[in-house]
């Protein structure tokens, strides 16, 4: 089994050129890619049809929030592109979720929970006064009874949800994944990757760790062995 399938880089860089660059060092060695809007902001459908090139997946990581028709109508300008997956928040409703899930042909609509910036402070501060887990759940349920694919959750709660919904085919996409030694950022609520893996994430999304590493290969290739450290214990 190839433990790149695992791991997808976030390529959060807005010139195409340095993310042509930096993908021609690290295509051989991820499962995909993850775009976002700041390279979309930037580069639009074109630079999404220039990585394309790469044949590697695609994570489009718009995370979609407006009324349902605006939501429908970008869809169908993406759609086209086929990228392999593509985000939108669930705290969007039913309607737009709906909207999103009646036209994505091959694209997973993967729903975005909670950001892992935020917790429980952040939460009340919005006048949501339950747990980040509860409060997860519930957007995950809405996304589920609305034809979404999977949910990017934390680690914090990937082993959680995997055991809820073990009788569905729910994909799990986890960002927040650090190495022992590695910068925290803006993260909140992180888990090493190995540890990620065993509680049920089906993909990790990493940026920062493999994009500032000094050498990225070095990186990605301790990320795989954190992981694999994972498959040897359970044979």
């Amino acid at each position: 089994m190839s433990i790149k399938r695992f791991i997808f880089c976030a390529l959060d860089f807005s010139d195409i050129d340095e993310t042509i660059q930096f993908l021609n060092i690290i295509k051989n060695e991820v499962g995909g890619i993850k775009l976002g809007l700041e390279f979309f902001s930037k580069n639009g459908l074109n630079g999404i049809k220039r990585l394309k090139k790469f044949n590697l997946p695609i994570f489009l990581d718009l995370k979609l929030h407006d009324i349902p028709n605006t939501v429908k109508k970008t869809l169908l300008n993406i759609i086209d592109l086929e990228p392999n997956f593509l985000t939108i928040h669930l705290s969007g409703g039913k309607k737009m979720i709906e909207e999103v899930t009646a036209i994505k042909n091959q694209t997973k609509i993967i729903g975005v929970s909670m950001l892992t910036s935020l917790d429980k402070n952040d939460l009340c501060a919005l006048g949501i006064n339950i747990s980040e887990n509860e409060y997860v759940h519930r957007l995950v349920n809405l996304g589920l009874q609305s034809g979404i694919d999977g949910v990017v959750c934390s680690p914090n709660e990937v082993k959680e949800l995997k055991v809820k919904y073990s009788n569905t085919d729910l994909f799990f996409v986890t960002p927040g994944i650090r190495l022992e030694n590695d910068k925290i950022d803006d993260q909140k609520r992180l888990l090493s990757p190995g540890l990620a893996i065993k509680y049920g994430s089906s993909m990790l999304v990493i940026g920062r760790p493999i994009t500032k590493s000094p050498d990225p290969v070095k990186s990605i290739n301790n990320i795989k062995k954190d992981i694999l450290r994972y498959f040897e214990s359970k044979n």
